[in-house]
């Protein structure tokens, strides 16, 4: 049995670990049962927060702890990469993408996922206008004194100096042109995050930009690599924007039959969907919380954000400033190796599809692990100078952890009709405690009407060894039967031959609802 290393010191088994070292979740085909997500890999503050802001919610803690990642990746930016060998740096880039009907509180999670960002900004634009009216004062007194320097017989002196307006320091933008993003990123060294309420437009515009199919993919890709990124403009004073370090994190929510649409075959193989952190955790019931989120862990994440925030960057032979490159302590490395080998064997077993989000996971496992290392830093709990054990432990749990949702959400994407209803009864029922009666099942949705429909259900749920009938006889009583979901009952397999012609189908819920959440 293999373990992890909690922050908090304790020892916990590794999900999906088996004795040999080996991880369970990868050799199983089926699609299982959401794991819960490993908060207790995150450090103290931003584990406290997204364990708050979830009760508070009323939402899964993952919907909570992918979007906050993404912030601190942000707020992180170009300041800091983490070496892993001399050829071998990564950024704290983060694409994330909460998935989950109308109705299950990603509005709200997103939100309380980036209010430090936001409210860095606001004092941002705040500064900004004063500087603009400044500006305009400079402006004005420019224009006067060069009109007067004009008219001098004997122009010794130089004309008089032009003011330039001051850049605004943006953090976060909702425009996902490429153009906008190369204008924004041009003019600061430390990136940017791309927050998308609805995640489906930015799939589509990807495709349909400028008219030229996937024109802006590997820009896109360029981004997510923190890679150089030169953008020609047919308008605007400025023709061409370079920009060295194209540093853009990513998140936003989207709902499941919409993602199965939005995706298609295309950003399977195009390497796009492979680089997105995918949270689907199964719906649970709204219910009325009293829970709010204690001021004091409020503080003390908005501290780490100011910490992080307030990190210099290096500086080149120039003067230019660069990442500082963090290396591994000794049993970080050790760790990092075992899991890198580790990690290579499971792909060689998997489908092309799972391959590449395998490939991206690894870079991913050592950017959790800077940017863990980073927030514990900001936090008074670890240094900054070296990624200790502890950081990337829990980097690799967690990444293995998304691995397990990207086999899950995957088969959303080669699951048939018949598989899907399946799928979502089997989901309704866990939320009923895994035990449901065939007149339970009738009241709860109307398609399950009359009773022979829902003993027809459950009977296709028994012939798949999804679960089985039980009849209990009380004392006195009449006898009760009841259906009973097997333990950890896995979705229904996917087809034998992988196709992903099955996209489009909508995923059940309420179709005003959907039309709304997509608004």
């Amino acid at each position: 049995m293999s373990y992890s290393i909690r922050f908090n010191g304790e020892r916990t088994p590794d999900v999906g670990a088996t004795a040999d070292g080996s991880n369970r979740a990868t050799e199983d085909s089926g699609f299982g049962a959401y794991v819960p997500f490993p908060t207790h890999t995150l450090p103290g503050p931003v584990g406290a927060f997204t364990a708050a802001a979830a009760k508070a919610i009323g939402c899964d803690p993952s919907f909570i702890a992918l979007p906050l990642i993404a912030c601190l990746g942000r707020a992180i930016g170009n300041r800091r990469v983490i070496r892993l060998k001399s050829s071998w740096k990564e950024p704290a880039i983060i694409w994330a993408a909460i998935i989950g009907k109308s109705g299950t509180h990603k509005t709200p999670a997103l939100q309380a996922a980036m209010q430090f960002l936001q409210r860095k900004e606001s004092v941002s634009f705040a500064a900004y206008a004063e500087a603009a009216e400044k500006y305009e004062q400079e402006v004005a007194c420019y224009d006067r004194d060069l009109t007067a320097w004009k008219k001098l017989r004997n122009r010794s002196e130089p004309p008089p100096w032009k003011p330039e307006l001051p850049p605004c320091n943006r953090f976060m933008t909702s425009d996902t042109t490429i153009e906008a993003l190369a204008s924004l990123l041009a003019a600061q060294f430390d990136g940017l995050l791309v927050e998308r309420d609805e995640l489906a437009g930015w799939l589509g515009g990807i495709a349909e930009y400028k008219g030229g199919k996937g024109s802006d993919l590997g820009h896109w890709l360029a981004a997510w690599s923190g890679a150089p990124l030169t953008v020609d403009r047919k308008t605007g004073a400025v023709k061409m924007l370079h920009v060295p370090r194209a540093a853009v994190s990513l998140v936003g929510g989207i709902q499941p039959g919409v993602l199965r649409s939005a995706v298609g075959r295309e950003h399977m193989q195009d390497g796009l969907c492979a680089r997105l952190l995918l949270a689907m955790p199964e719906p649970r019931p709204v219910r009325w919380t009293d829970a709010v989120i204690d001021p004091v862990v409020e503080s003390e994440m908005s501290v780490v954000f100011d910490r992080l925030l307030e990190m210099e960057p290096a500086d080149d032979d120039n003067g230019d400033p660069v990442p500082l490159a963090i290396d591994l302590t000794p049993e970080a490395k050790e760790l990092w190796v075992g899991y890198v080998n580790r990690h290579g064997m499971e792909m060689a077993g998997l489908d092309d599809d799972l391959a590449a989000a395998w490939s991206k996971l690894k870079a991913y496992a050592a950017r959790f692990a800077l940017i863990f290392q980073l927030a514990s830093w900001a936090a008074g709990e670890a240094s900054d100078d070296a990624i200790d054990e502890a950081s990337m432990q829990a980097g690799i749990e967690l990444s293995d952890w998304f691995g397990g949702e990207a086999r899950r959400v995957y088969g959303l994407f080669v699951e048939d009709d018949g598989d899907r209803k399946q799928r979502e009864l089997v989901e309704l029922i866990r939320r009923k405690g895994g035990t449901i009666t065939s007149c339970e099942l009738m009241h709860t949705s109307r398609k399950y009407r009359p009773t022979e429909v829902a003993d027809a259900a459950l009977g296709s749920l028994a012939e798949a060894m999804l679960g089985e009938w039980h009849v209990e006889t009380a004392t006195g009583g009449r006898p009760r039967r009841e259906f009973r979901l097997s333990p950890l009952s896995p979705f229904p397999k996917v087809n034998e031959t992988g196709d992903l012609s099955t996209f489009g189908y909508g995923d059940g819920g309420n179709e005003a609802e959907e039309s709304a959440d997509r608004r």
